[in-house]
Formats: C-alpha cells, sequence, structure tokens
C-alpha cells in the first residue's frame, strides 16, 4: 500500500490530540500535516505544523490524500453565535474546499449526535448545516461521525458537561446506548479505522456504533 499524507485540523482539541498520536503511529501514512493557529510543543518525524489563518488556508504545492477535521468550539468561547458558525462550519468547509484542491479524496468530521439543519437547536442547525455542505462537495469517502456527551482531560472545564457526565454516568444503565457518554478515544478510533478502510459515498457513524470496540463500516 502506497504510504499516504494525512490532514488533521482542530489537533489541540481532545479528539484531535488522540487522533494525532494514532495518525503518527500508523504506517499508513508518511506525513501528518496539522493545521495550527499557533505551533504545538510536539515533535515527530512525520509531523508537518502548518500555522493557518481558517479564512484563508494556503497549503502551497502540498498533496493530501485524507482529511480529518474535528474542528470546534462553544459558543461562549466564541463569542457569539456567527462567531461559533464561523469556526464550526466556514472554517470547516474552508479546509474541506482546499483540501480537495490539493488532491484529497477523504474527508472525516466530528458534528454531533442531533446535527440537522432543521433542528431548533442553534448547535444541531450548525452542525447539518455543515454535514449539508460536506455532502454537495462530492467526496470520494465522506465519513461523518455523530457523538453523544463527549468525556476526556479537558484543560477547560465546562460546567453543564461536568453536571451532564454525573448525572449519565450514575443512570447509565437506563440510558439507550445512542445516548450514553463517550470517550474521545471511542470517537478518534473509529475515525481512524474508517480511513483504513472506507467504504465509498457518505458513511455516518453513530454514537452507539462507535462504542463499539470495532465499528462497522457500513452506511
Amino acid at each position: 500500500m502506497k504510504s499516504k499524507v494525512a490532514l488533521l485540523a482542530g489537533a489541540s482539541g481532545l479528539i484531535g490530540q488522540e487522533l494525532l498520536t494514532l495518525l503518527l503511529a500508523s504506517p499508513i501514512y508518511s506525513k501528518v500535516v496539522v493545521l495550527v493557529r499557533r505551533p504545538l510543543d510536539i515533535n515527530h518525524e512525520k509531523l508537518e505544523q502548518k500555522v493557518v489563518d481558517f479564512e484563508k488556508i494556503d497549503l502551497d504545492d502540498l498533496l493530501i490524500d485524507h482529511v480529518f477535521c474535528t474542528l470546534g468550539t462553544t459558543i461562549k468561547r466564541a463569542g457569539s453565535k456567527a462567531a461559533f458558525r464561523q469556526v464550526d462550519q466556514q472554517y470547516v468547509i474552508n479546509v474541506a474546499k482546499i483540501a480537495k484542491q490539493r488532491g484529497a479524496e477523504l474527508f472525516t468530521i466530528v458534528t454531533a449526535m442531533g446535527a440537522n439543519s432543521d433542528s431548533l437547536l442553534f448547535y444541531n442547525q450548525v452542525k447539518g448545516d455543515v454535514e449539508a455542505e460536506l455532502r454537495q462537495m462530492a467526496y470520494k469517502y465522506l465519513g461523518i461521525f455523530r457523538p453523544s456527551m463527549l468525556v476526556g482531560d479537558r484543560v477547560e472545564k465546562r460546567f453543564a458537561e461536568q453536571l451532564g457526565t454525573f448525572f449519565m454516568k450514575a443512570f447509565n444503565s437506563l440510558i439507550p446506548q445512542n445516548y450514553k457518554i463517550i470517550q474521545v478515544t471511542k470517537v478518534a478510533t473509529a475515525m481512524f479505522h474508517y480511513a483504513t478502510n472506507p467504504t465509498k459515498g457518505v458513511f455516518v457513524c453513530s454514537s452507539a456504533a462507535m462504542l463499539k470496540d470495532k465499528v462497522t463500516l457500513k452506511s
């Protein structure tokens, strides 16, 4: 198998960090390019860091095979709904467009369990909108991963997540599989496994599927 070049956007986040570890350790990828606003404190022979402005990304003459996108923020951190949409939708689409121009045939993204353009919740609307835009870009392989509430060692503590996690753990046995909390490692692993043997077209992976030790890669 010809070695590939992976592009990762969102490497400083919880899922992104896990993915970066998997990609660097994999013999499938000869190079892992990360798009960052500030350099990461990581050194690896396969790692190439590109400090970019996500509004106008330039990859020079770099050729890309697979894209992993875990970009995301919160309305509180972004400062407004418009700023949130810019990061979670427009920046993602900017990455997808430039990567496709540079030869990428596979794009994977983390959205949300309730992603739906018609949702009454703004967060889920945005996630649904970005999924719709990505579908229209006609990637040969498009993997959409919709996790439930994430659990991980987050530096930035979010009270609502902590409270939700507490109750979901307490009543775990009563919660349907698709709504159970999920470790970020499960999401990253599912994305990685999908990229190693993708199904042509659009593949949507539910949170329940990601909880399994081995994801069944079927649309």
